[in-house]
């Protein structure tokens, strides 16, 4: 395509003119459409993130009423997740902040940052088993859980 300028005026391929004016308008309309597309694809990734640590936080809370519920019947704490699964609804959970539900739950003894869960029998307590920030978890990710260690939550 060969645009050639004269007096303030582009001439196309097409052999139109268009006016300074016109060109730049047009070219802002285009700078300010990717800027919106970028902020509704961003926005999206917040809300997806936020939505998967809250649903994080929930399991955490389920698992923890189920480990409760367990040393109430059993008087003693359950010896590994499994023993709890029977009394969380689904089969299948997040294990970390990034990978979809599995039904393999890596179940640590050791907070050492591989993801799954740490889970001490002898005091009933799990926890997730990230041991870093959120943000380092979720690069572009920058809301109110950001600086927020999930092995705290």
């Amino acid at each position: 395509m060969q645009v050639r300028r004269t007096w303030g005026i582009f001439y196309s391929a097409l052999g139109k003119n268009i006016p300074y004016s016109q060109t730049f308008l047009i070219a802002l309309l285009f700078v300010l459409m990717a800027i919106f597309v970028l902020s509704i694809l961003e926005s999206s990734y917040e809300r997806n993130c936020q939505g998967r640590i809250l649903v994080l936080q929930v399991n955490l809370k389920t698992m923890r009423t189920a480990i409760e519920i367990y040393y109430k019947e059993n008087n003693q704490f359950p010896a590994s997740i499994m023993d709890i699964r029977p009394y969380i609804a689904s089969d299948k959970m997040y294990v970390d902040l990034t990978s979809e539900k599995q039904s393999e739950v890596p179940e640590y003894r050791q907070l050492n940052d591989k993801g799954g869960y740490y889970y001490d029998p002898n005091k009933g307590e799990v926890r997730l088993n990230l041991t870093r920030p959120v943000k380092e978890y979720l690069k572009r990710y920058n809301s109110r859980y950001k600086d927020q260690i999930p092995s705290s939550w």
